[in-house]
């Protein structure tokens, strides 16, 4: 067994990773450690914990990892493409062309900044709620709502896949799912039916993500 560090955003993504990528990878041998993102402290309080405002905090809460567990196979991060900070390396000369195309260069400028051999950068396209459209059958089984999966099936489609479903703040993934579903808890819902539609069809709906999956599993080779 290996294990690998994710630096999570917010609590839906630690909750993905804890109640969906963590079952699922262990049976390749890999214990996921899902911590999320320390956002600042307050005097004598307790550190904030999620959401992501500055570059400098996703930096610092990355080396700190980093250094802190040298026994560990790699650390990565599960953070929304959508919403990233500006002042991110590579956002500012980000190429024209596909949102995965642009993604891969934050990712891989990302990477140089870091500049750790343990380290494996990953950008959600565009927000974890992502993967929820991926999942539109099963969340309409939850929800006993079978237009609610074949307008989320639509709308994928139409942005050619879920990745797709794009970045702007009123088009956004989980802007649609909550005009589509006010009821939507996202810390309970999502996780639910992603884990219901399994790794390998989400794998298989999400070309970036399914790039992230694979160096995942290239680690327990290595």
């Amino acid at each position: 067994m290996i294990t690998v560090g994710v630096l999570c955003e917010g609590q839906t993504e630690e909750t993905m990773v804890r109640d969906f990528l963590a079952p699922e990878l262990f049976s390749a041998g890999i214990i996921l450690v899902p911590t999320i993102l320390l956002t600042g402290t307050t005097a004598g309080g307790a550190s904030g914990r999620g959401g992501v405002s500055k570059w400098s905090k996703i930096e610092k809460d990355l080396r700190n990892r980093l250094s802190s567990t040298p026994h560990w196979a790699a650390v990565t991060m599960l953070i929304d493409y959508y919403g990233l900070p500006q002042d991110t390396p590579g956002m500012a000369d980000r190429p024209t062309g596909s949102a995965r195309q642009k993604v891969e260069y934050v990712e891989q400028r990302i990477a140089e900044r870091i500049g750790h051999p343990r380290f494996i950068p990953y950008l959600v396209l565009h927000e974890t709620e992502t993967w929820v459209f991926a999942a539109a059958e099963q969340l309409a089984d939850w929800y006993d709502d079978a237009t609610l999966g074949g307008e989320l099936k639509r709308q994928a489609d139409a942005s050619g896949g879920p990745e797709g479903v794009n970045d702007r703040p009123d088009t956004a993934p989980s802007k649609r799912l909550l005009r589509l579903c006010p009821d939507y808890l996202k810390t309970q819902d999502g996780p639910v039916a992603v884990a219901d539609l399994g790794l390998p069809a989400l794998r298989a709906a999400c070309p970036h993500f399914d790039t992230w999956i694979g160096k995942l599993l290239a680690l327990t080779s290595s």
